[in-house]
């Protein structure tokens, strides 16, 4: 059987405390991951608020995009969070985004479907923005023109349902009717339904005065000074296995080099002892 060298022992011995020391620094989990930086920000706004530490970071995973990454011990709250605040936020398809690109001649039939889903993301994106809005649909009914179809156009409509946080609407309904109106051709304000749904205001949620390293509750205000205590120490043990091991791997050598010698002694004086001679 093959016999690891002794740096090999070594290295393998210290993986285990390397492993330790990460542990001890502090175990973080994404919560939400290939967001644009605006919807990182919302995120690590929302969750702040909910006195919970998050931390914008690049995602590694995709190229420009970023991730929010919780303490282990909070990543349930965090998702709770997320989903009472409608985080992050479904992207609404613009009229870039509507146009298919896979029909080298689409039907007149098909570009005013595509018109009108495109301008439907844009009014969400714009609603969305606003401070206060969670959420925002926008439904719109706008016949397509004929020029050759005699008669009255037939009317435009459009319905519009805006999510927010508090009593009071961030936006009043004319001022949505208007936003809507002049986003889209042949419609009156007055055609415009607009609907509110409110949402309780959360209460700022208070930082736990506990934290956890690990399996150790601690003050929140002593939890980097434990970390780096038990940091420290588990830097110590690395130190004083691998002095161990390298006196371990000297007094090896040393016994292998003695049974060497006493092995080469015994062959000289093997061969320095005259052979008997037989009877004449």
């Amino acid at each position: 059987m093959r016999r690891l060298p002794a740096t090999a022992v070594g290295r393998l011995a210290v993986v285990p405390a390397l492993l330790g020391l990460l542990a001890l620094s502090g175990c973080a989990v994404p919560v939400a991951a290939g967001l644009e930086e605006g919807d990182a920000n919302r995120v690590v706004v929302a969750l702040d608020h909910a006195g919970i530490d998050a931390a914008k970071e690049i995602d590694p995973t995709i190229e420009g995009r970023f991730r929010v990454t919780v303490p282990h011990d909070d990543a349930s709250r965090a998702l709770v969070t997320m989903a009472d605040e409608q985080l992050p936020r479904t992207k609404s398809r613009g009229i870039l985004e509507a146009a298919d690109r896979g029909q080298l001649v689409p039907s007149q039939a098909a570009e005013h479907a595509q018109l009108v889903a495109g301008l439907s993301g844009e009014l969400e994106r714009t609603l969305s923005n606003v401070e206060g809005v969670l959420a925002a649909r926008v439904h719109m009914n706008l016949p397509p023109r004929d020029g050759l179809r005699d008669g009255p156009v037939p009317k435009a409509t459009a319905s519009v349902l805006v999510e927010h946080r508090g009593s009071t609407p961030p936006l009043s309904p004319e001022a949505v009717q208007r936003l809507v109106a002049g986003g889209a051709p042949g419609l009156a304000p007055a055609d415009v339904a607009v609907v509110f749904i409110a949402h309780a205001v959360r209460p700022a949620g208070a930082r736990p005065d506990v934290a956890h390293v690990g399996p150790i509750a601690v003050a929140r205000g002593s939890m980097n000074t434990l970390k780096a205590a038990l940091a420290g120490l588990v830097l110590v043990v690395i130190v004083f296995a691998g002095l161990a091991l390298g006196l371990y791997a000297k007094l090896a050598r040393v016994r292998r080099e003695q049974a060497d010698a006493e092995r080469a002694a015994a062959v000289a004086a093997a061969n320095a002892r005259p052979r008997m001679s037989g009877p004449p």
